[in-house]
Parts: C-alpha cells; structure tokens; sequence
C-alpha cells in the first residue's frame, strides 16, 4: 500500500490504477462495465436519449488565492460537466476522468484529487466510471459526463418567446463577492455573512437534480448552465433566440453579505448579481410557468430570482435603471480569449473589468 510520503513516479502506472483509483469507485446498473476495461460500457435506458460534454478542469479560482489543494480540482471536474448534464434535464448516468500528473507529484496530493472527486460524485449522483492517466509537466484534469433524458424533458438553449420571464435559478453575487473579501479583507463581512460566502467559494453547488426537475415539469422555454456568468447566459439566449433581453435592476436582489462587499469595495452589486462562479441556472419560462418554480424547487431550497423579460429584438441584453433609464449591459462573460479571460489574464483582468467598466451604456 502507499504511504503519505511516496510520490506517484515511484508508484508506476500499474499501481495507481489498483491502488488509489480502483478501490474509490465502483459502478452498478446502468453501468454494466466500469474502471478496468478498455472502456466503459452503459446500458441505455429505453427511450431515452444520451446526452455527453466534456469540460477540462481550470485552475480553481480558491487555488489562485490560497495556494494549491487538490481538493479543489477534484471537486471542480465533477462540477463542471454534471452542472452542463443539469442545464440539459439530464440526469448523470456516469463521469470519465483523465488526469496528466507530474511524477514527482506526492501520492497524498492525488489522493487529495481522487477523494474529493469521488465525494462530489456520490454527492451529486454521478459516479466515476473510467479514464485516463497520464504522466506529463503539470497537473491536468478534464472530465466527460454522459447523462440520459427522455426526449420530451430535453431542455436547450432555444426556445424563448416574446413575453416570456428570464429567471436564475440558485443565488446571485455570492461567488464573487467571497473573492473579494480575500482580495480586499477589509470587506470581509461578520459572521454568519462571512460562513455564507465561503460555502460559496469553498463549496459550488451544481443545480443538476434541479435541471432534471425542471425538465421533468416542462417550466423552462430555455436553459444554460452560468458556468461564463449570468450575463454570459443572457447573451448566449438572446442571439441564439434572435431576442433582446430586458433586465431590472430592481430585480436584481442579492444575498445582504453580497450588498456590505459590494458597498465596502465600491463596486455595484448588479455587476456582482451578473458575473460568473455561482453556478446558476439561466434560462427563460412563461409567465404562467413562473407561477410553478416555487413548488419545483422548494424540495431542493434552491431560491430563484425572476430577473426581467423577453422582448422583441435583435440579440442585445438590455438593464432598466431603477431611473428607468435603458441602457445596454457592459459585457461581464468569462469569456475566452478576451481581456476578461482567467485562463489568460487572470484574476486581476475580470477584477479590473469589475471595478472600472461601467454597468450599462445608454445609445
């Protein structure tokens, strides 16, 4: 057996595989063949549909600021792919795991991995059915999910309608307020605000078993999972529909730990309530299936915040000042290969972008 001491070179490929990834997961029905095999086989379930992303696991933005646990990774390669199955309806049927490891990575890191990631995906109902290791220059993890969905609960990106409500499901600024207090610990709030916030960067939720009820009941017009930010969700919803989407600024109701953040480092909260890191579900419903979110999502406690309107349109996302003013909102995406992109530039490019980039613009 290993020892907190020994790092993975010593250990061979061999080892690895039946010594600290074997023993963490085991698979069961749908499953018919899991970790061991060339790969992994799932019995379809009858008229259903198979739904399949992948996602790699960046950096994790607590690694940045606290230094590396490897804890974080794990928790992070899960959530990313099972928040994509949610956003579909698609309940997890299983998750792949590649990871390329140094090797002279100590075991006891991996295991850190390995233990994280297997707690997230019996949490989350996704188990880790096979992979891929790999030794190489750095520390890598990307993951595969595959989900199932009967045909009518399948939830897209398309399909809003003029009239409908815009609504996030899950809260709104808390990931990035957290950051802040670490950036800014002056704006570190008092307790309990200051537990709430770190739930938030410590602990992300996906929002999948509240995909697959929403699915299941038919509320939603249209769906994405915020993994680039609320305002990522709105834009991708607004051009992909040939829309504009309206949103109220009144509606924009954030946590009270968010609103002391966001006062203490002069940054307005709106833009806090639209960035990324919560993990949210946006998506688009009908007035009258808005009437219906309460009673889906109270099993779960998931609040929801009904946050504007479809319009007639041609792709824009629009903010209704509590003035009553329109003006267009700046553009607050994670998104690659821009100035706003982690992978390239960051935590200080989206901080700077935070703090400096005005919320809306009025033509």
């Amino acid at each position: 057996m290993t020892n907190g001491t020994s790092m993975l070179g010593e250990l061979g490929e061999r080892r690895i595989v039946d010594e600290l990834i074997a023993p963490r997961f085991h698979s069961s029905p749908p499953i018919l063949l899991g970790i061991g095999d060339d790969g992994a086989v799932i019995m379809p379930p009858p008229g259903e549909l198979i739904v399949v992303t992948t996602d790699p696991c960046p950096t994790p933005v607590v690694c940045m600021l606290e230094g590396e646990d490897f804890a974080h990774y794990g928790r992070m390669t899960a959530l990313i792919n099972v928040s994509d199955l949610g956003a579909m309806g698609a309940r997890p049927l299983g998750l792949l795991v590649s990871t390329v490891m140094r090797e002279d990575m100590p075991t006891s890191q991996y295991e850190r991995f390995l233990d994280s990631l297997a707690e997230a995906c019996s949490e989350w109902g996704c188990p880790v059915i096979g992979g891929n290791i790999k030794d190489g220059t750095s520390f890598t993890a990307t993951g595969m999910a595959i989900g199932a969905v009967k045909p009518d609960c399948l939830m897209r990106r398309t399909g809003s309608q003029e009239g409908d409500s815009v609504v996030v499901i899950g809260d709104l600024g808390l990931f990035w307020a957290a950051v802040l207090t670490r950036l800014f610990p002056d704006a570190r709030p008092a307790f309990p605000e200051r537990n709430i916030l770190d739930k938030a960067l410590y602990q992300p939720e996906p929002k999948g078993r509240q995909g697959v009820a929403l699915g299941e009941a038919h509320l939603l017009s249209a769906c994405m999972d915020s993994s680039d930010g609320v305002f990522a969700c709105l834009r991708e919803i607004s051009l992909l529909n040939s829309v504009d989407i309206v949103v109220d600024a009144s509606l924009l109701r954030v946590h009270s730990a968010v609103l002391s953040v966001a006062h203490s480092t002069k940054i307005d909260p709106e833009k806090l309530a639209l960035a990324w890191g919560d993990w949210q579900l946006v998506g688009t419903a009908s007035r009258p299936a808005c009437l219906e979110l309460e009673r889906v999502l109270r099993p779960f406690g998931t609040p929801y915040h009904i946050i504007g309107e479809v319009q007639c349109g041609t792709g824009k996302v629009w903010l209704r000042t509590e003035a009553g003013q329109l003006g267009v909102v700046s553009n607050l995406a994670s998104e690659r290969f821009s100035r706003a992109s982690m992978f390239t530039h960051g935590l200080d490019g989206y901080v700077e972008i935070l703090r400096t980039a005005p919320l809306c613009t009025f033509e």
